[in-house]
């Protein structure tokens, strides 16, 4: 219709300039003439005039929308002409009136979903632009949820743990402790929690924040207590170089209690130590060089020590 219209238009400015040149070349009389040539050029004006209204206002994308705060989502566009906004599909805008230029608007959203809508500009004249769709987006107002699955196991400087989050995002780890795992997925993950040294951590706190901006409460470690430093072992009393008896009486000291292992042809008649000077004996089998003797200690945080070389004996004659 509107084409029918331009070419009307067209056509009879095109018929008026014809008539303006024939009347010209027959008139005699100047002032009728200057009279009929000023009523042709305002009629030729107001045909311009309404030709130019025939366009309607062009719409340009500029920037993508992102969730603002109080469910808003913020989208700029460029209007061609000034006029009336309209807005389609599922949103709705903070902007009724368009000017010649750029414009930043607000389309409020109610509920969650998905979102595909479209603005349009409609001018003075009555023209209205192609619709201009917003790109889709995706409104979620649901706060994750992040849980605890199980005990978490601590090895030497690290905690390993599962956990579980209700939806996929990003973990931040707050408090004198890092991860290995930033970006999880819904449902369950293993991770490993690190701390910068030895010493108990009660302010270890994870929370998971999804594409949205929501961010989940805190999930508390609680009391972690990290001791990865080995036991130390050392030589405080060695057996005799020569012995008469199968129960030789040794001792050393440690830096930490826990298990004793021994390797070789001896053993201890005690397994746990404490920490401080431990007096033990150690068993013999039979008569003989007693060389290969070696034992290492095992803390409650499975810290193991350097094994202790236990000084070599000879076992000369047995006797209890």
């Amino acid at each position: 219709m509107k084409n029918l219209r331009i070419f009307g238009l067209i056509g009879l400015v095109i018929y008026t300039i014809l008539l303006m040149m024939a009347c010209g070349r027959g008139t005699e009389n100047d002032s009728t003439s200057n009279e009929f040539l000023n009523t042709i050029s305002s009629l030729s004006s107001s045909i311009i005039k309404n030709l130019k209204g025939t366009t309607p206002p062009i719409l340009t994308h500029i920037k993508s929308p992102s969730l603002q705060e109080n469910n808003l989502v913020s989208f700029k566009f460029r209007s061609s002409k000034a006029g009336t906004i309209s807005y389609s599909g599922n949103c709705f805008g903070s902007t009724k009136n368009a000017i010649k230029g750029d414009h930043h608007i607000l389309l409020g959203v109610m509920v969650e979903g998905n979102y595909d809508c479209a603005i349009q500009v409609t001018d003075l004249e009555g023209n209205t632009s192609e619709p201009l769709q917003v790109p889709s987006f995706r409104v979620d107002f649901s706060v994750p949820e992040l849980f605890q699955v199980g005990d978490f196991r601590v090895q030497g400087r690290n905690v390993e743990m599962e956990i579980k989050a209700s939806e996929t995002g990003n973990l931040v780890y707050t408090g004198n402790c890092s991860g290995d795992l930033q970006h999880m997925n819904q449902g369950k993950s293993e991770l490993t929690i690190s701390f910068p040294g030895d010493g108990q951590y009660s302010d270890c706190e994870l929370t998971l924040s999804d594409a949205s901006g929501n961010t989940s409460e805190p999930l508390p470690l609680g009391t972690v207590l990290i001791d990865a430093t080995p036991p130390v072992l050392a030589e405080i009393k060695p057996v005799a170089k020569k012995i008469h008896t199968n129960r030789p009486n040794y001792s050393f000291k440690t830096s930490k209690s826990g298990t004793l292992r021994f390797i070789g042809k001896c053993r201890g008649n005690v397994d746990k130590a404490v920490v401080g000077i431990n007096h033990i004996a150690l068993l013999t089998v039979e008569p003989g060089v007693y060389d290969d003797c070696t034992m290492t200690l095992t803390d409650s945080s499975n810290n193991q020590s350097q094994p202790l070389k236990i000084s070599p004996f000879v076992l000369v004659g047995g006797q209890s």
